[in-house]
């Protein structure tokens, strides 16, 4: 396998495209062979390691509706921000968010918004509180925690971001041993031990197959009661285009759970693309509740910043702000002398 790179990526990558093309001219659905899965998982992980940093600033909301095809009925839910991601290797993160407007059952008005600023640096998070607002009231907090891990709304946030839309993130969260990124999915079907012994109806496979008028990469995990299938653009730095996640009811017909459709990719930085528009759809919760639907959409993207400032993945805390600070065991407020005790 040749080392030479061209615009970042291996000839065997440019090679693999010339593949693709013969082969699906001639038939669909046709799987993948060993000597191909690794030329696909070296491309994937070229591209993957090719990113350093990104900020995505974009606008999202919720919508239900009867059915996974709608019609579809905006709701008030809804989120505006900038998010801030390290590469692909790099669990850093931050998410500044302008406006988030969500249900307060319990509270004193059906909607509640809020502001707040969410980072983790590879080491602590941090979690600030700018404003709260309901009934026509605004209420400023100032106040900050320090954390021994990562804030939990990094992680809840991943859709309404578009993040889980994406090649670099969309296994950000996967737990262990589960990859957290595509490239090792490839890489491991070569080992005839990847998957859990223990557990051998789960097939892994992966064919050339049209999306959309688009020659792609299926990547599929098929158990007895359960089908999760992702199709990437081999074409576009292998960007996610749709993922599938389907299981059997308790009469054995197969329902979707969840499902990912980008529908706009812009390239973002050399061999980088990134989705601009998103739909993430989810079965309802309960009975009775309706089918929901996040609409994502990127108003601005900036992948591999030469001048990024890697201080973004600390939140700072402005002057008069309470701080709990849960990993020195302190409270204290910024500004004032650091054994005085919080007002």
């Amino acid at each position: 396998m040749s080392s030479l790179k061209v615009k970042g990526v291996y000839v065997v990558f440019l090679a693999f495209l010339f593949l693709v093309n013969e082969v699906t001219a001639k038939k669909t659905a046709s799987e993948l062979s060993v000597e191909e899965l690794k030329i696909v998982g070296q491309s994937i992980k070229e591209i993957e390691e090719a990113l350093l940093n990104v900020r995505i600033d974009s606008n999202s909301w919720v919508e239900r509706g009867p059915s996974s095809s709608g019609p579809w009925e905006r709701m008030p839910i809804c989120l505006s921000s900038t998010a801030f991601f390290g590469g692909t290797s790099s669990s850093r993160a931050r998410l500044d968010v302008h406006k988030s407007v969500l249900e307060w059952k319990a509270g004193a008005a059906p909607y509640l918004e809020k502001s707040y600023s969410v980072s983790f640096d590879g080491v602590q998070g941090r979690r600030k509180a700018i404003s709260s607002s309901h009934s026509g009231n605004t209420f400023n907090i100032n106040k900050g925690v320090i954390l021994p891990d990562a804030p939990i709304q990094l992680r809840y946030s991943n859709e309404m971001t578009g993040v889980y839309a994406s090649l670099f993130f969309h296994f950000r969260d996967a737990p262990d041993p589960f990859p957290t990124t595509f490239s090792p999915h490839f890489e491991g079907a070569t080992d005839p031990n990847y998957l859990d012994v223990e557990n051998p109806e789960v097939k892994f496979k992966v064919v050339l197959e049209e999306l959309r008028g688009i020659q792609c990469i299926k990547m599929a995990y098929i158990g007895d009661s359960f089908r999760k299938e992702w199709w990437l653009d081999p074409n576009r730095g292998f960007a996610l285009l749709r993922h599938d996640n389907l299981r059997d009811d308790q009469d054995g017909n197969e329902q979707v759970k969840s499902s990912i459709s980008v529908t706009k990719l812009k390239k973002v930085a050399e061999d980088i693309w990134w989705p601009m528009e998103a739909y993430f759809v989810h079965c309802p919760f309960g009975v009775g509740d309706p089918w929901r639907r996040i609409v994502y959409r990127a108003t601005n993207v900036v992948a591999n910043d030469p001048n990024f400032d890697e201080s973004v993945f600390t939140v700072p805390f402005p002057d008069g702000y309470l701080i709990d600070d849960q990993v020195a065991g302190r409270k204290y407020r910024v500004g004032e002398e650091p054994n005085a005790p919080a007002k």
